[in-house]
């Protein structure tokens, strides 16, 4: 008889209890809500500026543009129509717009705040600085609460303030022309600004 004798086995050990761990899948099933609920919200958010936000561009003669946006929060206007009258700054007789794009009226307003309007005009003479200078001068008066014969950039600079409206004009020498850059900066709620 022939036996096999082995010697015994050890019993195996017991196999570790299964963990059924469901931290991933919470974790990833709360990434895609975020996800989700994000994209939903970003999509909502276009859907209201797009119905809330209006934009209009209306083309005159000459090729100027008036642009106007009017949104919830507010609404900014910008159009090329600059006087004297609105600028509340003499234009130097004989001068001329030296770009069409380089003069703008900018209207700014807040809902329920404050209004903004910005003037900015850039006009050019072949007359010499001095001789605008002196114009400014006669014209201004006793109006000029600051005056700079020459600032950081060689201009003659005029400066007006009162209450919540600034008013500058600047003169440089370019080349043969004297360029004159007239700006009125306002703050206030009536449409006289």
């Amino acid at each position: 008889m022939g036996t096999n004798l082995q010697p015994p086995r050890p019993p195996a050990p017991p196999q570790p209890p299964r963990s059924h761990s469901n931290v991933l899948p919470i974790i990833l099933l709360l990434l895609a809500l975020i996800v989700l609920v994000g994209g939903l919200g970003v999509w909502v958010g276009l859907r209201f500026l797009s119905n809330a936000v209006h934009v209009q561009v209306a083309q005159e003669g000459g090729g100027k543009k008036d642009v106007s946006i009017k949104t919830p929060l507010g609404s900014l206007e910008v159009n090329q129509d600059l006087n004297e009258a609105s600028l509340g700054l003499p234009i130097y007789p004989g001068a001329t717009r030296f770009k069409e794009h380089d003069s703008a009226t900018v209207n700014i307003d807040i809902a329920d705040e404050t209004r903004v309007r910005v003037l900015a005009g850039k006009f050019e003479t072949s007359d010499s600085v001095d001789k605008v200078t002196a114009f400014y001068h006669d014209r201004l008066g006793d109006q000029v609460t600051k005056f700079r014969e020459k600032d950081a950039e060689g201009k003659t600079v005029f400066e007006i303030k009162h209450d919540k409206q600034d008013k500058v004009v600047a003169l440089k020498r370019s080349g043969d022309k004297t360029v004159i850059e007239l700006v009125r900066v306002s703050e206030g709620n009536s449409e006289a600004n």
